[in-house]
């Protein structure tokens, strides 16, 4: 195999470091010599420079350094001596990280299940059990243990990923896998994980353990097909015939013949994974990303290629396969940087059969998918060999108004749960996202009807398509922290939502008074709305102070990223306790102003009062002067529009029979009249001067004291 022109199959023979390496590999677990490659081959790649030296050969060869097991042995201060940079001298330590393995004993054991909450494919190197009950036939002499664990391993990979196979064992009977569930997304009522979960869909290593020693009755270490039978009815599948029973059985144990812990598996989870995915699937958004530092890719799980993913791994099958020969693994984790992919499943709809397909693929703790399904307030655990967290989120439906503070706050809850794989893998995150169920009772004032995806996911995958992406330098842990990170500020918008809000209601008022658009209970409600948006931020802050106490959490020096993130949330949950006092200092200045306000308006009722009965008081002088004026007029007019007359018909009444006599008449009256109105504007003149002097008096000194 040409390394050189390959340079991407070595991600498939990257091989899982250890935390000890053997200064000597015992005898019966050294690989043969001509499946070794020699220190040569491996500094070829590693460290070309130094190897062009003049005298690095015979350095080599002098301190015995001939193997690449021999080089994995060498110490920093022996690389030093023998010439290595620093740069060089890095690069061979972590390439000795990357291949180590634990002391072996004797006799080789049966590896243990090692595939936690990860489809990546069993490390090369896997760890053992010390239980004697479990030990396997020696190895043949042709074959060395690492290279038959390696075979071995490769083989249940193309095994699990036989979907045909799978299906057709599982349709061939009347087998009953998964309880009775519909095909809705109804979520079961009581006792879920009891009844559903442990007894159906529990796939984590302790309980496949558990069962493979119950069923185990002669403690060999292997199962006949009865047993098998008897451990899969227990784990909750029956109804094989003995005719698809023995086929299963054939297929996995191969040339065998029995069936030993981690076929058991195999059989167990890729049944259980047949029995779900043989339901006809609606279009759900599964979506899936795998990336490294170098590249990126996504897809959309559908029904097309649902079988593909779940029953599939990782790597293709070449990519593993290229693995097969223990000299080429070494070879290929020279290259730095091999690392597995990380993958990223992020589930946008909750489909209760989905989390279920899930669940078995990753071996999900079943107290982890209860807390899924049941909505639990946020927390984090660690739960077997993977970190689970759920978030309890809320989400701005305006985001553009609200910031403003125009309209009041509307806001929508979500529930976020993640699984992130445990150290060593740190390869997988999965996360559910779906709408809080009980959101409408607790959010005081109703939630509203619109449904509003969080802004955490696009803006998580935009982080990972960026060009120069430093989140895909990292593992899983540095993406749990991003999704804690991004739901961190969705919580502190809406902080920061409700600031703008009561800081445009204060200025309202201020501005307008008692024309203000303030509304009381807009401000009480969001006073109670507060405290439940200060109980989420307080959540969240435990939450995070505990995941910064995890230090296997922290593989890429993300502990001063979780304690950043703490101080964000502490300020927040501050800021929210003094956005409560705000709204009850709101409510106080908007009752003054509503009393300072009625006050006003009661004294301008007052003047007005006042006003009119000034006027009415001289409408009543005017009449009164009118009247006084006209009734002499008037008595005058009714005397000589009496008909008084003499025997002889002649008016006895003075002046109507004169020639002038009405003309007369008339000149009396305009005489009488300008004495009269004359009369009356002295009075007045003199009525004015009288008032304006006595309220000049009012406001003058009593005496000369008062104007020191």
């Amino acid at each position: 195999m040409n390394l050189e022109s390959k340079p991407t199959a070595w991600y498939s023979c990257m091989l899982t470091p250890r935390t000890e390496v053997p200064s000597e590999l015992p005898s019966e677990h050294k690989l043969p010599s001509e499946e070794l490659p020699s220190a040569e081959e491996i500094l070829r790649h590693l460290a070309p420079k130094w190897l062009a030296g003049t005298h690095s050969t015979n350095k080599l060869s002098s301190e015995m350094v001939e193997t690449a097991c021999d080089l994995a042995a060498l110490q920093r201060e022996d690389l030093r001596e023998l010439g290595f940079s620093m740069v060089e001298a890095a690069k061979v330590l972590t390439w000795a990280q990357v291949i180590r393995r634990p002391e072996c004993p004797v006799e080789p054991l049966q590896p243990s299940l090692v595939r936690l909450s990860s489809d990546v494919p069993i490390s090369p190197w896997p760890e053992t059990t010390k239980c004697p009950q479990m030990k396997t036939a020696k190895s043949t002499p042709s074959m060395s243990p690492w290279a038959e664990s390696k075979a071995e391993e490769l083989r249940l990979d193309e095994i699990e990923g036989q979907v045909d196979f799978w299906v057709s064992c599982f349709a061939s009977g009347s087998m009953t896998c998964t309880p009775s569930l519909s095909t809705s997304d109804a979520l079961p009522q009581e006792d879920v994980r009891e009844n559903i979960l442990e007894a159906f869909f529990d796939c984590t290593p302790e309980r496949i353990r558990e069962v493979f020693i119950s069923m185990d009755t002669d403690s060999d270490g292997h199962v006949t097909v009865e047993e098998l039978r008897m451990g899969l009815e227990r784990c909750g599948i029956s109804g094989f015939d003995n005719e698809t029973l023995a086929k299963v059985f054939q297929h996995v144990t191969g040339t065998g013949r029995k069936l030993h812990l981690q076929a058991f598996e195999t059989i167990l989870c890729r049944l259980r994974l047949a029995s779900l995915l043989m339901r006809p699937w609606r279009a759900k958004s599964l979506s899936v990303m795998d990336f490294d530092c170098s590249r990126v890719s996504d897809f959309e799980v559908t029904s097309d290629n649902m079988c593909q993913f779940f029953f599939g791994h990782r790597l293709c099958t070449s990519e593993r396969h290229s693995a097969a020969s223990p000299k080429c693994a070494l070879l290929t984790a020279a290259f730095m940087g091999a690392k597995d992919l990380v993958r990223w499943v992020h589930m946008a709809s909750f489909d209760i059969h989905l989390l279920f397909a899930l669940t078995v693929k990753y071996t999900l703790h079943p107290l982890s998918v209860e807390d899924v399904i049941e909505q639990c307030q946020t927390k984090i655990d660690r739960l077997g060999g993977h970190y689970f967290l759920t978030i309890e989120l809320l989400t701005l439906v305006d985001a553009g108004d609200t910031s403003k503070g125009l309209h009041p706050v509307r806001v929508r809850g979500q529930h976020v749960a993640a699984f992130c794989s445990g150290p060593p893998q740190l390869d997988t995150l999965i996360t559910v996202a779906q709408a809080d169920r009980k959101f409408s009772e607790e959010w005081p004032g109703g939630a509203p009807e619109v449904e509003v995806p969080g802004s955490w996911v696009p803006r998580m995958q935009q982080r990972l398509r960026a060009a120069r992406s430093r989140l895909r330098e990292r593992r899983a842990d540095a993406l749990l922290y991003a999704l804690v990170d991004l739901c961190a500020d969705e919580l502190v918008a809406v902080t920061r939502a409700f600031f703008a809000r009561l800081t445009w209601l204060e200025e309202d008022l201020r501005i307008r008074g008692n024309r203000s658009l303030l509304d009381l209970g807009e401000v009480s409600l969001a006073q109670l709305q507060l405290a439940i948006v200060a109980r989420r931020l307080r959540s969240l802050q435990r939450v995070v102070r505990r995941a910064s106490e995890y230090q296997d959490l922290h593989t890429t020096g993300s502990a001063d990223y979780w304690r950043d993130c703490t101080e964000h949330l502490e300020e927040a949950y501050e800021d929210t306790l003094q956005m409560k006092e705000r709204c009850d200092a709101l409510k106080s200045a908007h009752e003054a102003v509503i009393e300072r306000g009625q006050a006003e308006e009661l004294q301008m009722q007052h003047d007005e009062q006042a006003a009119q009965a000034k006027k009415m008081n001289h409408m009543l002088f005017f009449l009164t002067v009118g009247s006084t004026i006209f009734t002499p007029v008037t008595f005058m007019s009714s005397v000589y529009g009496m008909n008084f007359e003499s025997s002889d018909g002649v008016p006895t009444i003075p002046f109507l029979l004169e020639e002038y006599g009405y003309t007369y008449f008339w000149y009396g009256v305009l005489i009488y009249f300008m004495l009269a109105i004359s009369f009356v504007v002295f009075v007045y003149q003199r009525f004015n001067q009288s008032t304006k002097r006595t309220k000049r008096e009012r406001y003058l000194p009593c005496c000369g004291c008062c104007n020191i």
